[in-house]
């Protein structure tokens, strides 16, 4: 079963520190992330519950106490959740290789969006698609 996962700190350095710890520790997908402001990123895994139990542990243990401000897990999170975090960044990479790993029904729109921006993309910058 695919759970949700967000670690929330203070500032892009401590973020992706806890982004690679996170990874390091079990087997989750960073998904992307979303800068709130006044400094704070919250960054979103997807994987199996145990694992994200894992990675969110690991990852705000290794990220300064006064960084680390929230952590988030969600087991099987209600597909308008999934579908609120369609505009996180850094997304294309994991949506282009593995979408099968949430099964909503917004999955496919979302990996069509995605592919329409880049044919977009491609024509402003007068190739052919």
């Amino acid at each position: 079963m695919n759970s949700l996962g967000i670690i929330e700190t203070i500032g892009l350095a401590a973020a992706i520190q806890a982004a690679d710890a996170a990874c390091k520790a079990a087997n989750v997908n960073c998904i992307g992330y979303r800068t709130v402001g006044s400094g704070r990123v919250n960054i979103c895994f997807v994987g199996e519950i145990s694992a994200i139990r894992t990675a969110i542990e690991y990852g705000i243990s290794v990220v300064k106490s006064e960084q680390r401000l929230a952590s988030l897990i969600i087991a099987r999170p209600e597909e308008s959740v999934v579908a609120a975090l369609q505009t996180l960044k850094g997304r294309g990479f994991y949506l282009t290789h593995k979408p099968a790993v949430f099964k909503a029904a917004v999955m496919p729109e979302i990996t069509r969006s995605h592919e329409n921006k880049e044919q977009k993309v491609s024509i402003k910058k007068g190739q052919k698609s």
